[in-house]
């Protein structure tokens, strides 16, 4: 048996499930960021047909955050993570800033409601094109360098590493979203 699946023999219909590499960029890294952008389809497809009440939904005793919220923050994570950890600024440009204007309070999530979905999607879009863009040109090397934190030193931390982060913490945040979701319409009914 080699190192190949060819002896699988596998049905035309089927649906063949298998990492991809997002193109032009190196094989390696492309992988990541394939995965990156698997977690973001499946965000999208989850808030998809979201009214404006699921949206801003803060839970039966109104004390968790809403959708809204979470979306928000997926964003906002991602910007901190690429301007901080990869690229190494203390600062994001006002660009960064102008997208994202609502600030987070003693630990807590912005409360971010009344925002359209259209709008989320927007921002999620906005942010994913800087990420890419930022991310183009990155070599294997600069990929696996350790930078420190820039504000506060407390770690180091890879692009790779980074951008699996920013996987998980978008993949946990959707499995809430999903949940704030079915339980938003039983409570709607």
């Amino acid at each position: 048996m080699g190192d190949t699946l060819s002896h699988i023999v596998t049905k035309p219909h089927a649906e063949k499930l298998f990492v991809r590499s997002v193109d032009g960029i190196a094989p390696e890294i492309g992988r990541w960021l394939w995965a990156l952008e698997e977690v973001r389809s499946r965000t999208l497809r989850i808030i998809g047909d979201l009214d404006q009440r699921l949206i801003d939904w803060e839970g039966h005793d109104g004390r968790e955050n809403s959708i809204g919220s979470l979306l928000y923050h997926i964003a906002d994570v991602e910007m901190g993570w690429l301007w901080g950890e990869i690229l190494e600024r203390t600062e994001m440009p006002p660009e960064i800033l102008g997208l994202l204007p609502f600030g987070n309070e003693s630990g807590c999530l912005a409360r971010v409601t009344g925002r359209p979905l259209s709008e989320h999607i927007s921002l999620l879009g906005r942010t994913r094109t800087i990420l890419r863009r930022e991310m183009a040109g990155i070599s294997l090397e600069e990929w696996r360098r350790l930078r420190l934190d820039p504000t506060d030193r407390e770690y180091e931390a890879t692009p790779e590493w980074v951008i699996f982060h920013l996987i998980e913490h978008e993949a946990m945040h959707t499995g809430q979203i999903s949940s704030l979701k079915a339980r938003g319409r039983r409570c709607f009914e």
